[in-house]
């Protein structure tokens, strides 16, 4: 009789809430980008928002600005800012929203 042999197999929990289903796919057949919100430290968060600043100078709120949205929703992907611009319009609202979401909580 042959004996299994046991498989260590390192599995990651994806919170389903931080995946965009895309409407349109990536050039490269992508049709999902995860945000990982949580590997975001305060020196990304800050970079993000000074190159938003950058684009949009009369930003006054950084959470509403979509510049600065489509920055933290690239830097959470682990995309290119440019990449994120070139998503199809109602993806890229969906992603400018996931960021949203993500600067400013619902109080539980």
């Amino acid at each position: 009789m042959k004996e299994k042999e046991n498989e260590l197999v390192n599995a990651e929990i994806v919170d389903q809430e931080n995946i965009l289903h895309l409407t349109t796919p990536l050039p490269n057949g992508q049709t999902e980008i995860y945000f990982d919100f949580a590997k975001l430290n305060g020196y990304a968060l800050l970079a993000c928002m000074s190159q938003a600043k950058k684009k949009d100078k009369l930003m006054t709120v950084p959470a509403l600005s979509m510049e600065y949205q489509a920055m933290v929703a690239a830097a959470a992907a682990k995309m290119k800012y440019d990449d994120i611009l070139n998503l199809s319009g109602p993806d890229f609202m969906a992603a400018c929203l996931k960021a949203q979401n993500f600067l400013l909580p619902k109080e539980p």
